[in-house]
């Protein structure tokens, strides 16, 4: 199943974190678990040191 086609039969599901809705697509799996679906680029080098 395609992303266009999951959203289009209700399968996509508000996020938790509106960044991931703008960002990406969040699943629901058959056990209720959400996935998130993002074509962005992480580079953990960026990540700033607390």
């Amino acid at each position: 199943m395609t992303i266009d086609a999951s959203v289009r039969i209700r399968v996509a599901r508000p996020s938790h974190n509106p960044y991931w809705d703008a960002h990406g697509v969040t699943l629901t799996d058959p056990d209720g678990y959400r996935l998130v679906l993002s074509t962005r680029s992480w580079n953990p080098g960026t990540v700033a040191k607390q």
